[in-house]
């Protein structure tokens, strides 16, 4: 009797063991859901430790009345060539970033400017080391096409929904 009772919670631990690892998915590590505002010829960054060992992920939804980028740097040499083109000097490089995650925001049917994760904000791995910055771009950054000039007199409202998770186990 007593060995039922003990092969009985040990199959129920392992159960629930189990459920814990597959259906946590990690630890937010960032999480933003609000209205950000961004000036002509800036882009709104936030920093992002590194979710890279042993694995992370990153998922948004981002809108606005009006075209604007997404940029996701993974190292600080991007960010840094970024900041400086910004701030009005001519670097050699303009790196993309990663372009599996950033992208340009589209036109939707109803008339707002869309960019997401793919799966309409369905979470994606993060393959490389960080940190990373992730960007809303209201400037012409040439490296994802950039806002039109005459698109950018006036300050940008994107509203964002962003997770980053970094896995964990707990083995």
């Amino acid at each position: 009797m007593e060995r039922r009772k003990f092969l009985r919670r040990g199959a129920v631990g392992v159960t629930l063991g189990t459920v814990g690892c597959l259906g946590m998915g990690g630890e937010v590590v960032v999480t933003v859901s609000r209205d950000v505002s961004v000036q002509p010829g800036t882009g709104w960054i936030r920093e992002i430790p590194d979710v890279s060992d042993p694995g992370g992920s990153i998922s948004y939804i981002s809108r606005s009345q009006a075209p604007f980028d997404v940029y996701f740097f993974t190292s600080e040499k991007q960010m840094r060539q970024y900041d400086a083109y910004t701030s009005g000097e001519d670097p050699e490089t303009k790196p993309t970033g990663d372009r599996d995650i950033g992208r340009t925001a589209t036109e939707t049917t109803g008339g707002e400017y869309k960019a997401s994760t793919e799966n309409d904000g369905g979470r994606q791995s993060i393959d490389a080391t960080g940190p990373y910055y992730f960007v809303l771009d209201h400037s012409d950054y040439p490296a994802a096409g950039g806002a039109w000039p005459s698109d950018m007199p006036e300050r940008r409202t994107i509203y964002l929904d962003l997770t980053v998770t970094e896995k964990r186990f707990g083995f």
